[in-house]
């Protein structure tokens, strides 16, 4: 066993993100990763100051190549709050927020950045591991043994879950406890940013809302919200979820219905049943601990979910490259983060408008979301 060495379940943003910062401190690192390839999917996302702040904490050449690849607003830049009509009721002024929090939003197609998240891992030497799953664990005191789905072993000082909202690593720590289902579905694409709002934009209606956000180049994801029972619009193919979520914004405007429409061809839409955990206080013991979805899966709601994965990483890189004693650095790091991610796990709760009775529009100015977006690794406090 190489000394020190890292074992870390899944390749998503948060294990990639996290290998990157333990190469940066010297841990040899293996990332196990199930999907064989890197797969092209329609849906983006954005990454809020604080989750830029994380990525220079890992790497500040990695988040200046995240800015590039992506839409970083201009200081004026508004997002408008619009109802079904096309009206505009307010805006939310985007481009203030690297004003007031020392670095922008950035709105980004996944693909490009766990493309460029993979391209860094591998370049700073993360060992990775594809087609292969980890499905099991045993703690053995000065070490974890790792059972793999090819039927191996491997064997790490630490192993950290960042296997998702299912996560294996989870199951061992916490026991099997079903996910909490939020009430709706997500639908994501990509398409040509439309003239009358280039820079996107936000609406909600009763039981769906649809969110757009430019990626550069003319265009934009877009994601929109349906209240649903649990299973009813994943059993659709693509092309039937597309087709039947027309139907949902027909008498809408034009050109918010032209989003949808003009979705790319080449990139099916993505659907998606949104689940969440209760928060947990706890989520390490030993020498084995958990990371993003797989710690505290979130609702979008508050748009941090890639976000609190990255803070994770910055943290826990942190702390494991600063102190040999493993089980320490990873008592730290859920002090650290537990009480942090179970808050914004409420928020992003609070706010799925579509499936509440009462209305409202999600801005980067509401207070609740500015109290996240200012955050900086704070390892003394960590370390406490």
């Amino acid at each position: 066993m190489a000394e020190q060495s890292v074992v870390i379940a899944g390749g998503g943003i948060g294990g990639l993100a996290l290998g990157i910062a333990l190469r940066r401190g010297g841990i040899p690192v293996t990332v196990i990763e199930r999907t064989a390839a890197l797969r092209d999917a329609g849906a983006g996302l954005v990454l809020y100051p604080n989750a830029l702040h994380a990525l220079a904490e890992i790497d500040t050449s990695l988040a200046s190549a995240v800015r590039a690849a992506g839409h970083v607003p201009e200081a004026d830049e508004v997002r408008p709050i619009v109802n079904t009509r096309g009206v505009v009721v307010t805006t939310d002024r985007v481009g203030e927020l690297a004003r007031k929090f020392g670095a922008p939003q950035v709105s980004l197609l996944r693909t490009a950045l766990q493309s460029l998240l993979l391209r860094y891992a591998c370049e700073a030497g993360v060992r990775m591991r594809r087609g292969t799953s980890v499905t099991g664990c045993t703690d053995l005191g000065d070490r974890v043994e790792v059972g793999l789905s090819d039927g191996n072993t491997t064997t790490a000082a630490a192993l950290i879950g960042a296997d998702g909202l299912h996560s294996v690593v989870r199951r061992y720590l916490l026991g099997v406890e079903p996910p909490r289902y939020c009430g709706y579905t997500t639908l994501r694409g990509r398409s040509p940013a439309p003239a009358l709002f280039p820079h996107g934009f936000i609406v909600t209606a009763d039981g769906i809302g649809v969110f757009a956000a430019p990626t550069g180049s003319g265009r934009l994801y877009w994601t929109a919200k349906v209240a649903a029972p649990a299973g009813v619009w994943p059993a659709k193919s693509p092309e039937e979820a597309w087709a039947d979520l027309l139907t949902l914004l027909s008498g809408w405007h034009p050109a918010l219905v032209d989003v949808v429409r003009c979705t790319d061809p080449d990139a099916p839409v993505v659907v998606t049943d949104i689940n969440d955990r209760e928060p947990v206080a706890d989520w390490s013991r030993g020498r084995v601990s958990l990371l993003g979805d797989a710690a505290h899966p979130m609702s979008p709601g508050a748009g941090q979910g890639a976000g609190m994965a990255l803070e994770d990483a910055a943290v826990l890189g942190g702390l494991l490259s600063r102190t040999a004693n493993i089980p320490d650095a990873l008592r730290s790091y859920v002090r650290h983060r537990a009480p942090r991610t179970a808050v914004v796990v409420n928020q992003s709760r609070h706010r799925d408008h579509v499936v509440r009775d009462e209305r409202g529009e999600f801005s980067t100015h509401d207070t609740e979301l500015t109290d996240l977006f200012g955050w900086r690794a704070d390892f003394g406090q960590a370390t406490e």
